[in-house]
Parts: structure tokens; sequence; C-alpha cells
């Protein structure tokens, strides 16, 4: 018989006992099964946030509160799980990049994203004449978030709407020489001129011509009607295209190059490295107010190649035989990582366009390095 005392616990029952049980373990198990449809959508989340915000500690962030969001609701009442959790995830950069462009105002120097690197598995470069290996397959350095991101290795190469598995539907009003792949959209040259867009604009932008969403859904995400949401995306496209952003498809040439600059930086060759570069290369140097850097871009092939000579003479000054140089690949194109002892300094992307190098962006802000320092030990 159940007891009637108010405080006797209803658990008591054996009945309701087991009811109970059985609910929660159903509940147990439906919050089990959601949260592994969750991790099967969390690379691509992390991609879409990465190249809203260029920075993986905030894609990360971004990421986790979707999945508390998530939870917050009922699943059974989302008819596209990706879909839903792409809107959430880009609601909530947008929020971010919206206070970040006024942090960002004010931000020491040039800005740049944190670096996606992909390690050699060997090669290292020391002072004036050092060897440097071409790059090899490597290994992730971040655990699988290069991977995840998108960046394939091979500019060009990975379709954007077909790597990125969207459901989102393409509604062709970009014109396909204009689209963008995934490789392509995580590029240091690229994230530059994002940064540069409105933050609806960037986000239409990504959305849209990366990952190949139609316009109603970038509505939800952005909060405007799908023909404004359109408008967005042909501004951005535009923008883009105006700065002339393009890439070499030969990854050949591309490792080639670096390996030639590398040597010639190297080697203290300004007339070798000289012609390497592009007549009107751009140097970005991001020390964030930290670490020593360039404040304002360096433009010109003279000007640029004196700057990196100089700046491996300083560094050689600094570390002498602790100092060493190996190739990495820096979102998805051919850079150099520089150590001092076991300290990582510095990583720099080389962006080549037919056959000379066109940008150099260097990263030394250390906040901006942290994520990749267990994984930059010297290749002995």
């Amino acid at each position: 018989m159940t007891s009637t005392d108010p405080s006797s616990p209803v658990s008591s029952d054996p009945d309701v006992s087991f009811v109970l049980g059985a609910a929660s373990e159903a509940a147990a198990a439906g919050v089990a099964a959601l949260a592994e449809e969750f991790e099967g959508e969390r690379g691509h989340l992390r991609a879409v946030a990465y190249r809203l915000l260029g920075s993986l500690a905030d894609a990360e962030d971004v990421v986790q509160e979707a999945w508390l969001r998530l939870q917050r609701v009922d699943a059974d009442e989302i008819d596209d799980l990706r879909a839903w959790l792409t809107v959430v995830v880009s609601r909530l950069c947008l929020d971010q990049l919206r206070s970040a462009r006024v942090r960002r105002e004010g931000y020491v120097g040039p800005w740049l994203p944190e670096p996606l690197v992909r390690w050699s598995g060997g090669g290292r470069g020391g002072g004036r004449g050092g060897e440097v290996d071409g790059l090899g397959a490597g290994v992730t350095g971040s655990g699988a978030v290069v991977g995840a991101i998108g960046v394939t290795g091979a500019i060009g190469v990975t379709g954007a709407v077909a790597a990125a598995g969207t459901t989102g539907g393409v509604d062709g009003q970009a014109d396909p020489a204009d689209r963008v792949t995934l490789a392509e959209s995580v590029s240091m040259a690229m994230m530059v001129v994002l940064e540069a867009l409105s933050p609806a604009e960037r986000t239409a932008f990504i959305l849209h011509d990366v990952f190949g969403y139609d316009f109603t859904e970038i509505a939800d995400a952005t909060g405007r009607t799908p023909a404004a949401a359109r408008q967005l995306a042909s501004r951005a496209r535009r923008h883009v295209r105006d700065r002339s952003v393009r890439f070499e498809p030969d990854p050949r040439l591309r490792r080639q190059v670096a390996d030639a600059f590398l040597t010639a930086a190297a080697g203290g060759d300004l007339a070798g490295l000289t012609t390497l570069l592009d007549p009107d290369v751009i140097v970005r140097s991001d020390g964030g107010g930290l670490a020593r850097a360039a404040r304002r871009p360096i433009f010109g092939a003279d000007r640029a190649a004196r700057f990196v000579i100089g700046i491996i003479d300083k560094g050689l000054v600094d570390a002498g035989p602790q100092a060493w140089t190996r190739p990495v690949e820096v979102n998805g194109e051919p850079g150099f990582a520089y150590h001092d002892g076991t300290q990582l300094r510095t990583i720099a992307s080389l962006h080549i366009v037919d056959g000379r190098i066109a940008e150099i962006n260097i990263v030394v802000n250390p906040d901006k390095l942290r994520h990749l320092t267990a994984a930059s030990t010297h290749p002995a």
C-alpha cells in the first residue's frame, strides 16, 4: 500500500519508481542521440564560424553555445538540424563580429586571423645557408581542426558546396567563376578581404558563395528578407572581385616558389628574393601590440625583400644558434614557422599568384599562436 504520509517520497511506490526510471533512461538516451547528431555537424559549424570570426577559440565557443541552445528546444520540431544549427551559429557570429569591429578599430597594426597550420614531418632551417626541405605529408598541428575547417591543402580543388555537404541549395545567383572554394575562402589573403566587409555582408557571402545556402536560410541568419540577403551577398562579391583575390592553382609551383623564398631569405640573397616577389607585393605583420611587428603594411618588392631579410637578421641576433625555421602549410597555402629554441615565434603565409609572391602575411602575436604551441616541437 502506498503511504499517505506527505513526507513519504513518491519513489517509494515501486510502480512510480519504475515509470520515473524508464522516463529518465529515455530522456538520457534522447540526449545522447542528439549529442551524437550534433557531433556529426561540429566540423561544419566550426568551419562556418572560423570563416566568419577568424579565431579558432571564438569559433569553438560559438559552436558550444549552439549546442547549449539546441538542448533548450524540442529537437523533434527541427526539420533540418544542420541548417538550424548553421543559422544559430551565424547569428552568434554576427553578434561577435559587430562588437569585434569596435575592438579591431583600436587594434595595434594590421589584423590577421589565427593561423591554421599543417606541420611538416621534416625540414628545418637554421642560420644563413640553412637548407630548407620541401613540405612533406605532415600531420595536422591542431588536432582534427585543419581538416574539419576545410583546408584540404590544394587551393582550388575542393568544391564549396560538394565539400561542405550542406543541405542549403544554390539559387544560381552567383556566376560559377565567382564562387569560392572551401580552401580559397580560408586563405589569409581572402580572410583579410573578408575583414573589410560588414558583418552581414560577410555572413551572406560565406553562407552563399562558400557553403551554398540559399537566401531564405541566409535571411533567417541575418534577420533580413531573402531579397536583402541577396543584395548583401552581391555587394560582398563585388568587393571581393574588386580586390582581385586570385589563386595559383598549381600546388607544386606554389611549393617551389615558397622553397626558393626560404632559401633566398635564409641566405640573405636580396636580389634572388626580390625576383620571387610581385612588384606590388604587400607584407602584413600582426603583432597586436604584444610582439615587435610593422605597424603598417609594407608595399613593393624591394622594401618587402629588405624587411624580410631584416627580420631574419634580427631573429638570428636574438636567438643565435637556437633559431630554426621549417616549411609549413598555413590556411591551405605555403608558409613557414620560425622558432627560438622550443618557442614558436612566427607563422608566415605566402600568397602566390602567377608564380610570384603577391602577399606575405606574418603572425607574431603570441595570443594567436598559443593554440599551435603543443604541435610545434622541433622535428629532430
